[in-house]
């Protein structure tokens, strides 16, 4: 979700989704950035980048994750996997996008 994440979470709610951010950043900048952009969703600290690397989207080098929207069906099968070229904005993908891909997969 983008920066506003927090104005958008009710939407993926009310479509019957949950919302979880992943970084290999530590807790304590973690809760900067929650308490920065006010998201209500859950951020997880994945500092060995192990889940990461399960999902393709870490880059080992520089110990960072990828931009990446993916989105997980109830049987844990990834139907969607969107990994952006940089993190800056102009590469974010839209909520109205996102929500287009679960709806979706709601409808399956």
């Amino acid at each position: 979700m983008e920066a506003s994440g927090a104005d958008n979470y009710p939407k993926f709610k009310a479509e019957n989704t949950d919302v979880v951010g992943i970084s290999a950043n530590a807790l304590f900048s973690q809760k900067a950035f929650v308490d920065f952009t006010k998201i209500n969703y859950p951020l997880l600290s994945d500092r060995e980048g192990k889940v990461m690397q399960a999902f393709g989207i870490y880059d080992t080098e520089r110990r960072v994750a990828k931009r990446s929207y993916v989105i997980v069906d109830k049987d844990g099968v990834i139907r969607y996997l969107n990994i952006r070229p940089t993190n800056t904005g102009k590469d974010l993908v839209s909520t109205d996008e996102l929500l287009s891909e679960v709806r979706k997969l709601n409808k399956r």
